[in-house]
């Protein structure tokens, strides 16, 4: 059966000012005549179940903040014994006395920092760190030093290698006057879990009988601290008087080691704040009547009516009202937000249609540009062409061989798209580029030293290009000597090095300092000589992490008269063809 078809006739018809009391009126009045018969039946029979239950609940509280203080305790002993600074104390051997008063007082200011609220510090007796070389005491000692250094006090420490261990209350004195305290003992251990000693929190017992204190039935109610077995703790000193019509609750397993809190007390005391409430009843359903009638008419100014202004904005928008046109108004968060985005939404809108039509203009100026510089390649190829034969007829077979470079460089740089190329075709490139540099630069020799297994690799089109130039430039231009570049290619596990090296003048220390720099993010500022060889360089950088990751990347090495290494770390790819004999030649 579909459940649209349960509503009233003319449900639908009602406006949402009219439905809201309609809905909240039963919702507020039917809890609360409930509650009127609850509290009126509590009288009968079942008002000892309900006394029992109000109780418990106080129990449960008390519990809870005594689970809550014994808590902050651990939580405070927790910190202590994870302190790096603590442990790196508690881990030397005083050698004097004067060395064993310097690491007190060091672990007295360090406690500080670990201090709790007011309400639990009235409660904490001392603090102990026992090591086997020394003891240091945070606080005021017991005459028998509250028993930390009894054996079966250190196996049951040592037994939960680093947890909480809870001890029943004993009587301590410091000489002056006695006093019963609990103890929290944790062995403390370092970072490679060997142990180190034992941490002792002395507290006071007063930190539970204060809180028996503060429930509503202290007078008249015996409470007690019990262990899992029935066995008692402590207690508010109340005892349950013989023939007394009682009521027993227990509040079990609320509190941490398995203890339980417990109370005896008379049903009388407990019946007058029921009696109190049933008389509240009545006003509190009047006042819900009245909050219901207001909370209604909030919601109307809140709901309603921003919503209908939001209906004309999304109406005026579908019309085609321009986004500035619109109006914002305050009401519920939720509603207000849908406006806003709405507007952002109508303003996007008129964003895209704006950049669809500029991106529509850009295309067509790019597709003009591109018609009119398609000439420009193939004229200056068909030019290299006639000088080459040019080159032939006259017999000048340098210039000849230096076209045939110029021209393969040509081809190599307008066929293809953009992607990566197999590093063999990169070196046979280079040695294009030599082929031309050496009209310049007579005096160098070129080597290139490439694995057959990585020939096959893909690189970035272009890549060892401008290390060639820049080894040329700055290191084999002002060299007094013949000068090599060697080009070399390895694996390091799954990644590819290529290194470029010259035996050219090197860099002075405050120059190769500078290119670092640039080439770790640095300002890039560099004396005119030197701003060539920076760029250069930082675009080959740049150009590696931006395709493969900032791990990936170059890195220079040189020295004055050394010459230069620059080495390109990428990831190591393949095409299909050649992946197979690259795994071969790897495992041979």
């Amino acid at each position: 059966m579909n459940m649209f078809k349960l509503r009233p006739p003319g449900w639908r018809r009602i406006r949402l000012p009219f439905k809201l009391p309609l809905v909240y009126m039963p919702l507020i009045l039917l809890p609360a005549l409930a509650g009127i018969y609850i509290l009126t039946d509590s009288y009968t029979a079942s008002s000892k179940a309900r006394t029992a239950e109000y109780a418990t609940d106080l129990l449960a509280l008390m519990a809870q903040k005594i689970d809550d203080r014994l808590g902050s305790y651990e939580q405070l002993s927790k910190q202590i014994m994870t302190d790096d600074e603590l442990l790196s104390r508690l881990a030397v051997k005083p050698a004097s006395v004067y060395e064993r008063f310097e690491i007190q007082n060091a672990i007295n200011e360090r406690l500080n920092v670990f201090w709790l609220g007011s309400d639990q510090n009235a409660y904490i007796r001392a603090i102990k760190l026992t090591t086997p070389d020394a003891e240091y005491t945070y606080g005021t000692d017991a005459i028998d030093g509250f028993g930390a250094d009894d054996a079966d006090y250190q196996a049951r420490v040592a037994e939960m290698k680093g947890g909480a261990v809870w001890f029943r209350p004993e009587a301590y004195s410091d000489g002056y006057a006695s006093f019963d305290a609990l103890r929290l003992g944790r062995s403390i251990r370092d970072k490679k879990l060997s142990a180190l000693g034992t941490l002792t929190i002395v507290i006071r017992t007063d930190a539970v009988t204060d809180i028996f204190s503060q429930t509503k039935f202290r007078e008249n109610a015996a409470i007690r601290l019990l262990t899992g077995k029935g066995e008692e703790i402590l207690g508010n000193g109340k005892t349950a008087q013989a023939g007394e019509r009682q009521l027993l609750t227990y509040s079990r397993d609320s509190i941490r080691n398995g203890w339980q809190l417990s109370a005896q007390l008379p049903l009388n005391q407990l019946y007058e704040p029921i009696y109190r409430t049933a008389r509240m009843a009545t006003f509190i359903v009047l006042g819900c009547i009245v909050l219901g009638l207001v909370l209604t008419q909030l919601l109307v100014i809140d709901l309603v009516i921003p919503i209908r202004r939001l209906m004309v904005n999304m109406k005026q928008g579908i019309k085609g009202v321009r986004p500035g046109r619109l109006k914002r108004f305050g009401g519920a968060i939720e509603i207000v937000e849908m406006n806003d985005t709405f507007i952002s939404v109508m303003y996007e809108i008129e964003r895209l249609i704006e950049e669809a039509s500029r991106q529509e203009r850009q295309k067509k100026e790019a597709e003009i540009r591109v018609l009119q510089n398609q000439l420009s390649p193939h004229f200056l190829h068909n030019t290299l062409n006639s000088i080459r034969w040019m080159a032939m007829i006259q017999k000048q077979d340098n210039i000849k061989e230096t076209v045939d470079s110029l021209n393969r460089l040509l081809t190599y740089a307008l066929r293809g798209g953009g992607g990566p190329v197999p590093l063999g075709t990169e070196v046979e490139m280079l040695r294009s580029y030599v082929t031309i540099q050496k009209v310049r630069y007579q005096h160098f020799g070129f080597e290139s030293r490439v694995p057959q297994a990585l020939e096959a690799a893909l690189v970035p089109k272009f890549l060892l290009q401008p290390l060639i130039e820049n080894a040329l430039l700055h290191g084999l231009a002002d060299a007094d000597r013949p000068g090599e570049i060697s080009v070399e290619a390895a694996t390091a596990g799954r990644t590819l090095v290529l290194t470029v090296s010259d035996n050219g003048v090197g860099m002075s220390p405050e120059r190769h300092a500078a290119v670092v720099a640039s080439l770790d993010g640095g300002d890039g500022r560099s004396r005119p000589e030197e701003g060539g060889a920076r760029i250069g360089l930082r675009s080959v950088h740049e150009r590696v992490q931006l395709h493969y990751g900032a791990q990936y990347g170059l890195r220079v090495a040189s020295a004055p008269g050394e010459g230069a290494t620059l080495t390109i770390r990428l990831p190591l790819q393949r095409e299909e063809g050649g992946e197979a004999d690259a795994q071969r030649h790897d495992r041979g």
